[in-house]
């Protein structure tokens, strides 16, 4: 077998990581490459790969099971085959199965849990069995609870398929054997009663805590879901009640005509149980119940297999006299004959006044009214109305009934039972979060999960161009599918012009708030010597009048004040000095700061000549070490001053 995790299957689902492994497959975490969304991929052995037949019928039966739409059954996306891997992708769902919570939970499972969760269970099979196809293998592995505490089926279709297909070619019976129904250990016909037994004894572990029969092979454990009695679950957890441990008895009753016939009737019987929805999760440990494959129960296998009977110890078989004469024989018949005539005599009378004296009415129509008034026409009329379907329908308002078992007009017993099916409104999904996404991500994202781009708006913001900025209705909440979202997208930062004022004339502080106000920013400094401005003051600047973007930087040139030549009396005898360079490094005091910014100015007194060598505005938040460098050319001495603004911090002399 290739290495199948990181492999991508027929170019669209990659195979990232096991969620779990089974009898006859391994659940994969996937990720689906067109639509961009996670999901698990269950691929199946390679040793059911050579059987044609179980193949075709995999396909089949998956396809078919795919078809099912209800909010407790994992939705199936596809069914393929990839690089020698037949697979099917499904709805990927967070959470464990119920056989995980089982081995995590503290004490018992409470009674109002049990109840809450065969339901779900119960409503999915119900909508399964209409479409005429039967689960095979309830059991509590393949039932996942989510997050959020919803229950879901899982593995539709591929039971039907082992079953059907390997029962004809190989003469065993695939399927988990601890919750198999007796037909299904013997091999025969299977039907919707045998979901209901599997779920029986699933029923029984979620209140014990453990399953009914246990044996060292295969073939043990299903001998005994033939011959042996259901152990009473109250002799295990006496917490639970009689109501549902005769459920409990019903639906695992070993002749399937003693069983309940439908799941209807079954959903009946738990809601006369059911008062509290409150779940409590804890801790156990069991051995896991894989999908197995084992041999066919024969005839003489039955006939060899003896149950173990508990002989009753307080009976004396001595003191009974099991010798009555011939005479106390007849008497004994005849007295029992005599006995049954009248006793059937009695119930004949009772059947034949129940059949000739019946109330009828008319069922009346409720489709399209509200659930609540639906049931209060059906009783006002004398019958009875089951409400425990439901279906999504995008044409009947949520909580609306869709349809009803019986027609308008057609005459019922009083205290008869009309099916109602009840709209969840159209399917729901969660609105995806696209802030932050480009629009045409978003788009993906929002039809991928059924609903429709509406508005979309364009504003300016910091946000780069073409990205969401605002979303309605918001992410994170269901809404029906086929929902409008407005999307607000950005059009990038605003950009503002203006134009440029005059800033000559004035010093670097002025120029800096002038430009500042507008939202410009003062530029690059340099320095001229000038006989027409005053030292210190802006000589030229550029874009003067001009229209700019908003935080455009203005250059200028500052005066350093006009020329000035001082002729010293030169020694002939004394060599002229050669000019050089000196790197000045000037270290500044961020104390001396009259506010967050100051402008540093640093002079040059050179042979009675004094030169501005730097002018720039500083801010505190460079510090708390601000080193000011600069190459100055000269010879012989001189004397360096820092202005903090028009306050002397102070001078050092230097030597070139």
């Amino acid at each position: 077998m290739t290495q199948i995790i990181g492999s991508i299957l027929s170019n669209r689902y990659e195979i990232m990581e096991v969620l779990g492994t089974g009898g006859m497959a391994t659940v994969y975490k996937g990720k689906d490459l067109i639509l961009n969304r996670m999901v698990a991929v269950k691929i199946l052995k390679t040793e059911f790969n050579s059987d044609e037949e179980f193949v075709n019928k995999f396909k089949k039966e998956s396809q078919a099971a795919a078809k099912l739409s209800h909010p407790n059954i994992v939705n199936i996306f596809d069914v393929g085959f990839s690089d020698d891997h037949h697979y099917i992708v499904m709805e990927l769902v967070s959470g464990n199965t119920l056989k995980d919570y089982l081995i995590h939970m503290q004490g018992y499972m409470r009674e109002e849990a049990i109840i809450n969760i065969v339901m779900q269970v119960a409503s999915a099979l119900t909508e399964a069995h209409h479409k005429d196809i039967i689960h095979r293998d309830i059991k509590s592995q393949n039932i996942l609870v989510s997050e959020n505490g919803s229950i879901k089926v899982a593995d539709f279709g591929i039971a039907r398929a082992a079953t059907t297909s390997t029962l004809v070619n190989t003469k065993e019976i695939i399927g988990s054997v601890h919750y198999a129904s007796p037909e299904q250990a013997r091999g025969g016909y299977v039907d919707a009663r045998s979901d209901i037994y599997s779920l029986g004894i699933m029923m029984y572990e979620l209140a014990t805590k453990e399953l009914p029969f246990e044996g060292d092979t295969p073939v043990t454990v299903a001998l005994k879901q033939i011959k042996d009695e259901l152990p009473n679950p109250q002799d295990v957890n006496s917490s639970i009640s009689e109501g549902l441990a005769s459920i409990i008895k019903k639906a695992t009753e070993k002749n399937p005509a003693d069983r309940y016939q439908d799941m209807v009737a079954f959903i009946e019987d738990l809601k006369m149980l059911k008062s509290d929805k409150d779940f409590m999760a804890g801790g156990f440990n069991r051995t896991n119940q894989e999908t197995a494959v084992l041999p066919k129960i024969t005839e003489d296998q039955l006939m060899r297999y003896k149950t173990t009977k508990v002989v009753d110890k307080k009976i004396n078989p001595v003191a009974v006299d099991n010798k009555p004469t011939r005479l106390n024989t007849t008497l004994i018949i005849l007295s029992a004959l005599v006995m049954a005539i009248l006793v059937f005599g009695i119930f004949a009378l009772n059947q034949f006044k129940t059949i000739f004296d019946v109330d009828l009415v008319a069922v009346p129509s409720v489709v399209g009214m509200p659930v609540e008034e639906a049931v209060r026409t059906m009783t006002d009329v004398g019958l009875l109305a089951d409400v425990t379907e439901r279906r999504f329908n995008d044409e009947v308002a949520v909580d609306h009934i869709i349809s009803q078992s019986y027609a308008e007009g057609e005459e019922l017993k009083r205290g008869f039972t009309v099916k109602l099916v009840v709209s969840n409104g159209g399917i729901q999904s969660l609105i995806p979060n696209v802030k932050q996404q480009t629009l045409s991500k978003a788009r993906v994202m929002i039809e991928v999960e059924g609903f429709v781009v509406g508005e979309v708006t364009y504003e300016f913001n910091d946000f780069p161009e073409d990205m969401v900025i605002d979303q309605t209705p918001k992410s994170g909440i269901k809404m029906d599918e086929g929902t409008v979202i407005d999307l607000v997208v950005s059009r990038g930062p605003e950009v503002k012009t203006f134009i440029v004022p005059s800033v000559i004339g004035m010093t670097i502080r002025e120029a800096e708030v002038t430009l500042n106000q507008i939202g410009l920013k003062l530029g690059s400094i340099s320095y001229e010597l000038n006989d027409n401005t005053e030292k210190g003051k802006i000589i030229t600047q550029e874009y003067l009048g001009t229209e700019v973007n908003q935080g455009t930087e203005i250059p200028v040139i500052v005066s350093n004040g006009p020329e000035t030549i001082v002729e010293d009396p030169v020694d002939p005898e004394e060599p002229i000095g050669t000019e050089s360079e000196l790197r000045l490094t000037i270290h500044l005091e961020l104390e001396k700061f009259s506010g967050d910014t100051e402008t540093i100015r640093i002079e040059m007194l050179q042979n009675g000549v004094s030169q501005v060598i730097y002018e720039n505005v500083h801010s505190k938040s460079e510090g708390p070490d601000i080193a000011i460098q600069k190459t100055i050319k000269g010879s012989g001495t001189a004397t360096i001053s820092v202005f903090y603004g028009s306050v002397k911090g102070y001078e050092q002399e230097i030597e070139f």
